[in-house]
């Protein structure tokens, strides 16, 4: 037995306890909280990947907090066999074990290579020929002598789903890396309005406006109304949809608002007389004079032997105002001595009536002091050709006319047949050189 010096055993050995006490107690503050994964294969020898971080090959010990984070990512990878993946939710006890077992299921040929897949940003889920893989960065074994040509899915919160096509299989040993950049979605869309006519103020929701052809950009997802305005023209609107990313085109065909008119009904005692709405004929009495703008308009009424009358009317919008006029008798002139007159009818009658070109009246019409002479009379009609005569007026007798209005032709132009074009140009030709011989 080994003994101490006298004078130093007792309190080194009071010592020595204490520090054994402490680093005992040291130990177990240190060692506290610790559980285990214990993580085997069939076959072993497999490479371990416990959250990402690769442990060593099967058998292996894994050792975690029991406070730490409550999931973990177990990914078992070995050549010539099936990449094998599982999420273990929760941890184990201070000093429990818990026992994880993985059977790997054989490759075809025996023969592996590999996909290194990532994304920017990273974390999208991986769907390995619709099989979910896990989370990027990853790798998938492959056989080389597998199926050829894979389709890669990567899925990620706010961002557009990425695919792509990798055609045939890795050699062996090989990686083949794959790189896919997400792109953000889009959270609006945009609304394009045409319209005829061009130059309409467009009016979204009742906020927005721009003039046609427009587009509005930024607009949220869903239904929106839309409005195109243009003087003149009705109001139009309607109500479309709109999705995230996308432009969705409307056109907006505006119509005309037709003004709103009046007319005049005009009687006169006696009947039958021209009746005339701002210089234009409309026919005898009774008569309706339509289609007519709101406002005043002059009103005319003519009969032979009978004073004119004439006034403005009143036209309302979607009315008929009435108008009923009793003529006054036109008094019989004195005629001047050593003079002639002039009886001037006309078929139709309505007509406006010169005499060397100063204006007389309408038709039927009886001039009773035209002078003794030659004398040039011009009858006019709307929708009629020019009627002109030329009158031989004796003294002391009266001369007539009686004047048959034609319709005004409607002029077209024609064309001579190709023919006859050719052989005028022959004759022509045939003429020059006639007169060339002759003159030799």
């Amino acid at each position: 037995m080994m003994s101490f010096p006298a004078r130093l055993s007792l309190p080194f050995l009071l010592f020595a306890m204490v520090i054994v006490l402490c680093s005992g107690q040291v130990s177990a503050m240190i060692g506290g909280g610790t559980g285990y994964f214990e993580i085997t294969s069939i076959p072993s020898g497999a490479s371990v990947y416990f959250d990402d971080s690769y442990r060593g090959t099967t058998p292996v010990t894994v050792s975690v907090s029991t406070t730490g984070n409550p999931s973990h990512s177990i990914r078992i990878t070995k050549n010539g066999y099936f990449e094998w993946t599982d999420t273990y939710d929760g941890n184990p006890f201070e000093g429990e074990t818990i026992h994880i077992s993985a059977t790997l299921q054989a490759m075809p040929g025996g023969q592996q290579g590999y996909y290194r897949i990532s994304s920017s940003p990273s974390g999208a889920s991986v769907y390995f020929d619709d099989t979910y893989k896990g989370t990027t960065p990853l790798s998938v074994a492959v056989s080389t002598t597998g199926t050829p040509g894979h389709t890669i899915r990567l899925v990620l919160s706010g961002y557009q789903e990425w695919t792509q096509y990798q055609p045939g299989n890795p050699s062996e040993g090989e990686t083949v890396y794959v790189t896919a950049t997400l792109q953000p979605l889009q959270t609006y869309g945009s609304i394009t309005v045409t319209s005829t006519p061009s130059d309409a103020t467009a009016v979204l929701d009742g906020v927005q406006s721009q003039r046609t052809p427009c587009t509005f950009h930024s607009v949220l997802p869903g239904l929106h109304t839309l409005q195109v305005t243009k003087a003149g023209y009705q109001t139009w609107t309607t109500t479309t949809s709109v999705t995230a990313g996308l432009n969705t085109q409307v056109y907006a065909s505006l119509s005309q608002i037709t003004p709103a008119t009046g007319s005049i009904y005009v009687t006169s005692v006696p009947s039958g007389a021209s009746v005339y709405v701002d210089g234009t004929y409309y026919g005898p009495s009774p008569q309706l004079a339509s289609g007519l703008s709101p406002g005043y308009h002059q009103v005319r009424i003519s009969l032979a032997g009978f004073q004119d009358w004439i006034g403005n009317v009143l036209v309302n919008s979607g009315e008929t105002t009435r108008v009923s006029q009793t003529l006054s008798v036109t008094p019989t002139p004195t005629a001047v001595t050593g003079s002639g007159s002039l009886s001037i009818q006309s078929n139709p009658a309505g007509a406006d009536v010169y005499v060397d070109n100063e204006y007389m009246g309408i038709t039927p019409l009886v001039l009773p002091s035209i002078a003794p002479g030659t004398h040039t009379v011009l009858l006019t009609h709307q929708g009629y050709a020019d009627w002109r005569a030329t009158i031989q007026v004796q003294r002391d007798s009266q001369a007539r006319v009686d004047a048959t209005l034609s319709p005004s032709p409607t002029i077209v132009p024609t064309k001579a047949p190709l023919p006859a074009v050719l052989a005028a140009i022959s004759l022509g030709a045939l003429s020059l050189v006639t007169g060339f011989r002759r003159r030799r």
